[in-house]
């Protein structure tokens, strides 16, 4: 699966020229393309995090998460062409340094960061997704759709501790 969401290199588009990464944890969890499917996908999120000991950025990389389903549930899954056997899938990866959130889902079409329009209802998902990560982009997948990420870093082992203390 990995392989469909890393370019050739193999290193992560969050890594900046970094040759090595150490320690790749990965969790990876498919969601039908239900109403729940946003829920479900933070509640894997926040279990993913809180295994690996990274709390604090449970709530930021919820909200990116959660956005990041929506929109594969509302625009991907509807323009894969009516094909619904590809699930979306959130692939979400850790390393020393960073947490990547990936959301997979059938459709080639890219997302797009437009200017918000104040009075509408929805439409700021990825002006959310922008402010609240590191960096976030999206790729084609090999075989057919495409994966939007989004980056953040993790904190320091005594940012962590200090957060505990609270």
């Amino acid at each position: 699966m990995l392989d469909h969401v890393l370019p050739p290199s193999g290193l992560p588009p969050w890594a900046d020229g970094d040759s090595h990464v150490d320690h790749l944890r990965m969790a990876v969890r498919s969601l039908r393309h239900a109403p729940l499917a946003a829920r479900t996908a933070r509640e894997f999120t926040s279990a993913a995090l809180r295994s690996w000991e990274l709390a604090p950025l449970i709530d930021d990389t919820g909200v990116v998460v959660s956005e990041l389903v929506t929109n594969a549930v509302r625009h991907g899954v509807r323009d894969g062409g009516g094909r619904s056997a590809q699930d979306v899938r959130v692939i979400l990866c850790h390393t020393e340094r960073s947490v990547l959130c990936a959301v997979t889902d059938p459709s080639d079409q890219g997302p797009s960061l437009r200017e918000p329009d104040y009075e509408a209802e929805n439409g700021r998902g990825l002006q959310l997704v922008q402010g609240v990560s590191e960096m976030w982009g999206w790729a084609p997948l090999e075989s057919r759709g495409k994966a939007v990420w989004a980056a953040f870093a993790v904190p320091s082992r005594a940012a962590r501790h200090l957060e505990a203390c609270h």
